[in-house]
């Protein structure tokens, strides 16, 4: 099951689809054009700008506490860090205060508007269910560092945190401080961390030299969990219930707020 179109994710692609249909339904609408009149396209187009923007900033402030021990994570988009609710009303709210001044543009703005949030909400929510129902923790044998075989499947029986990475991902590095606290915070969650097509020695010598003391870190010389999970890129992290069923799936970094987010999603 896909979790993106190339390097991009589902996510970005689906907001971006939503915006097409918004602006052909807009168009098709359109009245006559009047002197010194926005297009309904250019609205439409602040709508998603602000309501992404304002989906941003409402996650931020929620989760304060995270970005202020980390301020860089703030630029750090692909973490994931959003809130839909607010980015629609955010969007709705602005076209509704814009649309005082041009009454004529109300219809072709709100029925493009309302075209193109159903067809995000719907695909994104297609997608998470053809996803949950057809991914689950793949029954592939692993390697633990000392060599030994372990199931990854066996690893159920709590919610499960499966992160893939590599040592050369120069994300899979930032990410992993986070993460490592996160396991040692996170008592009744199951972090294993899957390396992709590397040896026992490199992944070592990288946890060495970062200083990390991961539990659960297994090795996967021929990235068949990549293969078997339909990943294409690093790093890529899955979030399983206590039985093993898909609950959420992210590419890409994640900063300390976005992870913690989806842990208390998956409680």
């Amino acid at each position: 099951m896909m979790s993106s179109v190339g390097p991009v994710p589902l996510g970005v692609v689906w907001v971006l689809l939503g915006w097409l249909l918004a602006i052909g339904v807009a168009r098709w609408w359109q009245p006559p054009p009047q002197e010194g009149q926005p297009k309904p396209a250019a609205m439409l187009l602040d709508m998603v700008f602000l309501g992404l923007l304002g989906g941003r900033l409402g996650f931020v402030v929620l989760h304060w506490r995270a970005y202020a021990d980390d301020p860089w994570a703030l630029v750090r988009l692909g973490d994931g860090g959003f809130l839909p609710v607010v980015a629609v009303l955010v969007g709705m709210g602005w076209a509704a205060w814009r649309l005082r001044r041009w009454p004529a543009l109300r219809r072709p703005v709100w029925a493009g508007a309302v075209a193109g949030i159903l067809c995000w909400v719907g695909l994104s929510l297609g997608m998470a269910h053809l996803q949950q129902s057809r991914i689950a923790l793949p029954a592939v044998t692993l390697q633990s560092l000392q060599g030994q075989p372990v199931a990854l499947a066996a690893t159920a029986g709590k919610p499960v945190v499966v992160n893939l990475w590599a040592t050369w991902c120069a994300p899979c590095r930032r990410e992993m401080p986070i993460f490592s606290a996160a396991q040692q915070r996170e008592a009744n969650v199951r972090f294993v961390f899957v390396n992709q097509g590397e040896s026992a020695e490199d992944v070592q010598q990288f946890l060495s030299s970062q200083k990390l003391a991961l539990q659960h870190v297994l090795l996967d010389p021929d990235s068949l969990t990549a293969e078997r999970l339909q990943v294409h890129a690093y790093p890529t992290t899955l979030f399983f219930d206590s039985r093993g069923r898909l609950q959420g799936l992210h590419m890409g970094e994640l900063s300390a707020a976005g992870l913690q987010a989806r842990l208390d999603a998956l409680r």
